[in-house]
């Protein structure tokens, strides 16, 4: 398979990194491409595990997370720069770019690399977001974010508490559409396929139809 990158963009709560997963099940099932050459870069992933680690980069980056601010686009790149470095064949981006200046990084990034890009955009209604993520948490133990009612991990049977991005909710909305929304319309001078996916539609069935489009 030629080399491709997915850029899966939309609003924070949207469903992108549960459309990843079923995307790439859906692409491991039908032996399209092996797990171990599937990369998921999700920019929420690449922030916690900072955070986790405790370095100084981390403590910044948890300051401005629990205020509901967005990280600046000099330290986000450089953690996306490195997880470009893989060696998967196919790479799904989740998060990046939100800005002007990120989707200028990206293209010069990717640039001569010979990748095929795809813009994914889970398109889904802000109601529909609010409900989400009312329910989602992440584990304390494991780290899998999942909803669940009873405080308790599916996975391991962990404490599962809120996200503590998700408390701000509002807010980083109305960061997305002031600052990161209107980046989908230029996608298209990096992408060479662009697809809106509706975020009221069962994941695994648009999985389906993704896969028989693009792969």
């Amino acid at each position: 398979m030629r080399k491709t990158i997915v850029i899966i963009f939309g609003a924070p709560g949207s469903g992108k990194g549960f459309l990843v997963d079923c995307i790439e099940n859906e692409l491991v099932n039908r032996n399209i491409v092996s797990k171990e050459n599937i990369g998921h870069i999700s920019t929420g992933d690449l922030l916690r595990a900072e955070i986790a680690a405790q370095t100084p980069l981390g403590q910044e980056i948890a300051q401005i997370v629990s205020s509901g601010g967005l990280v600046s686009d000099e330290i986000v790149s450089q953690l996306i720069e490195k997880s470009l470095d893989g060696p998967e064949v196919l790479k799904f981006i989740d998060g990046y770019p939100r800005t002007e200046a990120q989707r200028l990084t990206l293209a010069s990034l990717l640039e001569g690399k010979g990748y095929r890009v795809i813009a994914l955009m889970r398109d889904t209604p802000i109601p529909l977001i609010m409900q989400r993520v009312s329910k989602r948490r992440v584990c304390q133990d494991c780290k899998c974010t999942h909803s669940v009612d009873d405080g308790k991990c599916p996975r391991c049977g962990g404490l599962s508490l809120i996200r503590k991005d998700d408390a701000v909710i509002e807010k980083r909305l109305a960061e997305y559409e002031n600052n990161t929304a209107g980046q989908w319309n230029f996608l298209a001078l990096l992408a060479d396929s662009m697809l809106k996916v509706d975020g009221s539609e069962d994941a695994e069935v648009a999985a389906k139809d993704i896969v028989k489009r693009y792969f």
